[in-house]
């Protein structure tokens, strides 16, 4: 049988408690055709001996600083040679099987893109899924905080894109530090690519206290990259929308702002939550009209 090639580039840096099962989630596959990539950015914790003891199994891999996630993910796709690629969290797992169900889904041609739903889990057990929906327009890509579904795409983990898709709409955007799979999904769907999504659950995305989706994305980092998003892109949205898509960026605009002034600083600095409060209402002076502003800067005021 003709079995696609499925390769797995594995962006690293200072996993080294996870890495080796996600690792093995991959090599425990019974599936012939897999091409195993690392891209780690120089980790000092015990990553390369895990690395060094699989070495033989590992189609390529280095470990090299490198300019963040985006890059490293970049790097996997220039020395992949698959027919079908993804990318895995060096915290995230494959399910048992998955890669011997989307082998079998890529054998159609007419298959570019298909995406999974995902368990999401810690050590205490499941904590969720993720189960990508079709929304109910276009519009609905571009405002994920306001949709008729929770999850138009799947998490990266089961995401698994024809090698085509690459070589027409490049790599990602190593401007994005949190939502650099969410942009590259939006491209793709914006450049023609159909995205076939199935309800198996063929991943298993982890939740850490250490990742940087806890520490610090939640915060305010994927409502500002999602903000970018939805302006770059707003125009390819039909003319009468335009402006009422604009009009909802500015209001959740001022909702990032201030979010990002309250906690974009390591060590709850209050003097300096309070001149980020006061730079950005210079900046923008809508905020001074945005209760939520006014109300963190009494709180900032009062705590001094």
């Amino acid at each position: 049988m003709n079995w696609p090639r499925i390769s797995i580039i594995v962006p690293s840096y200072n996993q080294g408690g996870y890495i080796e099962e996600t690792l093995r989630s991959v090599l425990d596959q019974d599936y012939p055709a897999t091409e195993l990539i690392v891209m780690d950015a120089g980790s000092t914790d015990g990553t390369l001996e895990i690395l060094r003891r699989y070495h033989d199994r590992i189609a390529h891999w280095e470990s090299t600083p490198d300019r963040g996630q985006s890059h490293a993910i970049n790097k996997g796709l220039a020395q992949c040679t698959g027919d079908v690629w993804l990318y895995l969290n060096s915290d995230d797992l494959l399910c048992p099987g998955s890669l011997a169900r989307i082998g079998e889904m890529f054998r159609d041609p007419a298959v570019d893109w298909v995406g999974a739903g995902a368990i999401i889990f810690d050590q205490a057990g499941v904590r969720g899924v993720v189960e990508p929906r079709e929304p109910a327009s276009l519009r609905e890509v571009l405002t994920p905080w306001k949709r008729s579904v929770e999850h138009v795409f799947p998490c990266s983990n089961v995401c698994f894109m024809r090698r085509s898709i690459y070589e027409r709409i490049g790599g990602f955007d190593e401007s994005y530090d949190y939502s650099m799979d969410m942009e590259y999904y939006t491209r793709a769907l914006l450049a023609g690519f159909r995205l076939q999504r199935i309800a198996d659950h063929l991943g298993r995305w982890r939740w850490h206290e250490q990742s940087k989706t806890v520490t610090s994305g939640r915060a305010f980092h994927f409502l500002g990259e999602e903000l970018r998003i939805a302006s770059d892109y707003t125009g390819r949205l039909p003319l009468e929308q335009r402006a009422g898509l604009r009009a909802e960026i500015a209001g959740h605009t001022h909702w990032f702002l201030v979010r990002r002034a309250l906690n974009e600083s390591p060590d709850g600095s209050r003097w300096q939550q309070l001149r980020r409060l006061l730079a950005d209402a210079a900046q923008t002076p809508s905020l001074l009209t945005f209760r939520p502003w006014w109300g963190g800067l009494r709180r900032q005021f009062f705590c001094l």
